[in-house]
């Protein structure tokens, strides 16, 4: 019985801190390869217009989207346009293997749900946009592609 109740809190406080955010479509990407249905960031109170965030501090996404192409390699990145003029410069996960947290081979047309971890250092600060990317390694016009605000403090 304690632990049904246990357990119902600990799900009710965990749900309360997390929060849909408003995406946009990376500019740089062709838009049709990928409809990304949601974006769950955890903490996120201020949502869904943006999230702050805090440097060093980890934080968890969920990301639901259907990719209209199939990949046996897959890529996943998060920039910042800390400078807030499309640059994108600043690199919070730089690509790595995102293989780790979908099932490979990714298929054309098969919905995908999938968490990740990211975090920002000392180097934001501020309002801007973070651009989440993920993509075939042996063909980088394939992607899915995505921005949120954050406010880094």
């Amino acid at each position: 019985m304690w632990a049904r109740a246990i357990l119902f809190i600990a799900f009710s406080v965990t749900v309360a801190n997390s929060e849909y955010v408003r995406k946009k479509i990376c500019k740089d990407v062709d838009s049709s390869l990928c409809v990304v249905h949601s974006v769950i960031v955890d903490p996120c109170r201020q949502g869904p217009s943006f999230c702050l965030i805090r440097p060093d501090k980890s934080y968890g996404m969920t990301i639901n989207m259907t990719p209209k192409f199939s990949a046996s390699k897959l890529k996943l990145a998060v920039y910042g346009d800390v400078a807030q003029d499309d640059s994108y410069s600043v690199m919070f996960r730089p690509p790595k293997d995102a293989c780790d947290y979908l099932f490979c081979p990714m298929q054309a047309e098969e919905r995908k749900l999938f968490d990740m971890n990211f975090s920002v250092d000392k180097r934001a600060n501020g309002k801007f946009p973070l651009k989440v990317k993920l993509w075939n390694e042996e063909d980088e016009s394939q992607a899915c592609c995505f921005t949120f605000t954050v406010k880094a403090k």
